[in-house]
C-alpha cells in the first residue's frame, strides 16, 4: 500500500513540501472543523487523520489506493520494463534506459494518433457541418484548425495517460505533468474557443430563417459574450494548474470587482438593458422607432448600446439603459399601414371616364398583392372649385421606412399612368399639375376606353409579377 501510494503520488506529479506540512500536533481543518489533513487538493481521497495522540492515514485512503493506482496507472507502473529489453539498473543522464525508450515510445504514440485523428476527425466534422449548415461551408481553414487541435487534445491525452507509467522522479515527474497539462490546458482552450466559432456559423444560419434581424445581432452579442467567458475559463483552469490559491484571486478580483461595479453603475445598466431588449424584442433590426428625443430607422442593437439611423441621414447612439427605461413608439410593428390621398379631375371629364376611371384605380389596388382588399375605398367623394374629388384609401403591409415609401411610389405611378392613358387631368386647388391632354386630342368612346384598360392592366400584371 506505502509503495502504491508513493507511486500514485509521483505519478500525478504531486510534490509534497515538506515545509508547508503543519507541525502543529492538534491541527484542524478549518473547513470541515475535524483533525484531517488533505495531502494535496488533486486527490483529495488521501489524507490523514488523528487517532488519540497520533496521525494515521484514514481507512478511506487505504481502501481508495487500489481504485486511484488503476486510475493513475491503467497498464501496470512496470509496463515499460517488460516490454523493453534492458535491466533496470542500467542508467543514462540519471534515468534509465527503458525510460529513455520509453520516452521515445510515447512521442511515437503521440504522432501517430495525432495524424490519424486528424484525417478522421476532419472528415467527420466536415460531414456533420455539411448536414447541420444548410448553406455550403466555405471556411475549409477553419475545420482544418478543429481537426488540428481535436487531434493534439487526443494526442496529449494519451501521453498523460503513459507520463506515469516512465516511474520518474517525483520532482521530474511533477515538472513534467505541469508542462503536459499546461500545453494540453490551452489546446483544449483553444478547441474551445474555435467550437465556438463554429457553433455561431450554425446560430446565424437559424437567425436567418427568422424574418427578424434582431436575432442576427443576438448571435454576434452571445459570440462575444461565449468568447469572454471561455478565456476567463481558460485563465481560471491555467491557474488551477499553477498551484495558484484560486480562493486568493477570486478574493482579490471579488474586492476589485466591487470598486469596479460601483464606478461601472452605467455600464451594468446597460447590459441588463441590452438582455431586456433581446428578451423582449421591443423592436427589429430595421423598424422606425421614436423615443423621448430622437425618431428614426434601427440599425444595430449591441451589447451596450443601440444604432438609429434618423431622417436627417445622421446615427445616433443611445444606451440601452436608457432605451429600455423609454417609452419607444415602434412604427415597424404596424403590419398594415393606412394611406389616404385626394384627387381633384376635370369637370369636362366625361361621366363614364370617371365611372371607368374609379373603376380601375380599384383594380389596382385589389390586384396589389401588399393592400388589404377589405380596406380599400375608392369613390367619387365631393364636388368642388378645384374638380370633381375622388378619394383613395388602402391599407398595406410595410416593415419599415423604404419599404412604405416603395409601395406608395409604386400605387402613384400607376394611377398616373391610367390618367395619362385615358387622358384626365387632374387638378389640387385650381392648379394644373398633371395635364396629359394634347391638343386636337381625338375624343375616345367606352369600347376604346375598355380596350385601353384591357391592354393597361396586362402590362400592370407583368409589373407587379417581376416586382414579387
Amino acid at each position: 500500500m506505502a509503495i502504491q501510494l508513493k507511486q500514485i503520488l509521483d505519478g500525478k506529479g504531486i510534490f509534497i513540501k515538506l515545509a508547508t506540512v503543519p507541525d502543529d500536533s492538534n491541527y484542524s481543518d478549518s473547513s470541515m472543523h475535524k483533525p484531517v489533513y488533505i495531502l494535496n487538493n488533486k486527490v483529495p481521497q488521501i489524507y490523514l487523520e488523528k487517532k488519540g495522540t497520533k496521525w494515521f492515514y484514514s481507512r478511506e485512503t487505504v481502501e481508495a489506493i487500489p481504485f486511484l493506482y488503476k486510475l493513475v496507472y491503467p497498464f501496470g507502473s512496470a509496463v515499460w520494463v517488460k516490454l523493453l529489453p534492458f535491466k533496470s539498473g542500467q542508467t543514462f543522464l540519471k534515468l534509465h534506459y527503458w525510460q529513455w525508450l520509453g520516452f521515445a515510445c510515447i512521442i511515437g504514440i503521440f504522432l501517430l494518433f495525432y495524424f490519424l485523428s486528424r484525417y478522421s476527425s476532419y472528415l467527420l466534422i466536415k460531414k456533420i457541418v455539411e448536414h447541420k449548415i444548410s448553406n455550403p461551408f466555405d471556411d475549409l481553414d477553419l475545420l482544418k484548425s478543429l481537426a488540428n487541435l481535436f487531434s493534439l487534445v487526443v494526442g496529449f491525452f494519451l501521453v498523460q495517460l503513459f507520463l506515469p507509467t516512465l516511474l520518474l522522479t517525483t520532482q521530474l515527474s511533477a515538472s513534467l505533468t505541469k508542462a503536459v497539462m499546461l500545453v494540453s490546458a490551452i489546446v483544449l482552450i483553444l478547441f474551445i474557443y474555435r467550437i465556438t466559432e463554429l457553433a455561431t456559423r450554425y446560430a446565424e444560419q437559424l437567425a436567418k430563417r427568422t424574418p427578424s434581424a434582431l436575432d442576427d445581432q443576438l448571435v454576434q452579442v452571445l459570440r462575444r459574450f461565449a468568447k469572454l467567458f471561455i478565456i476567463l475559463f481558460g485563465v481560471f483552469y491555467i491557474l488551477r494548474i499553477l498551484d495558484v490559491n484560486l480562493t486568493t484571486v477570486i478574493a482579490g478580483i471579488s474586492i476589485g470587482g466591487l470598486a469596479i461595479a460601483l464606478a461601472a453603475q452605467d455600464t451594468v445598466k446597460n447590459f441588463i438593458g441590452s438582455l431586456m431588449i433581446f428578451a423582449d424584442k421591443p423592436f427589429r433590426i430595421g423598424d422606425t422607432i421614436s423615443g423621448d428625443n430622437f425618431e428614426g430607422t434601427v440599425l444595430e442593437v449591441g451589447f451596450r448600446s443601440t444604432r438609429i439611423k434618423t431622417g436627417n441621414d445622421s446615427v445616433i447612439t443611445v444606451a440601452n439603459g436608457k432605451l429600455a427605461d423609454m417609452t419607444i413608439d415602434n412604427k415597424g410593428f404596424r403590419v398594415f399601414k393606412k394611406f389616404k390621398t385626394d384627387l381633384a379631375i376635370s369637370y369636362d371629364t366625361p361621366l363614364f371616364k370617371v365611372e371607368k376611371f374609379i373603376e380601375a384605380i380599384r383594380n389596382i389596388l385589389v390586384k396589389y398583392p401588399y393592400i388589404k382588399n377589405t380596406s380599400i375605398d375608392v369613390f367619387l367623394t365631393n364636388i368642388q372649385a378645384s374638380g370633381l374629388i375622388i378619394t383613395v384609401g388602402y391599407k398595406y403591409k410595410v416593415y419599415n421606412n423604404k419599404e412604405e415609401l416603395q409601395h406608395r411610389e409604386f400605387i402613384l405611378l400607376q394611377i398616373l399612368r391610367l390618367a395619362d392613358m385615358l387622358h384626365i387631368k387632374l387638378f389640387e386647388q385650381s392648379q394644373i399639375f398633371f395635364d396629359t391632354k394634347k391638343e386636337g386630342t381625338p375624343s375616345t368612346t367606352p369600347e376604346d376606353v375598355e380596350q385601353q384598360l384591357e391592354k393597361f392592366f396586362i402590362a400592370y400584371t407583368t409589373q407587379i409579377t417581376n416586382k414579387i
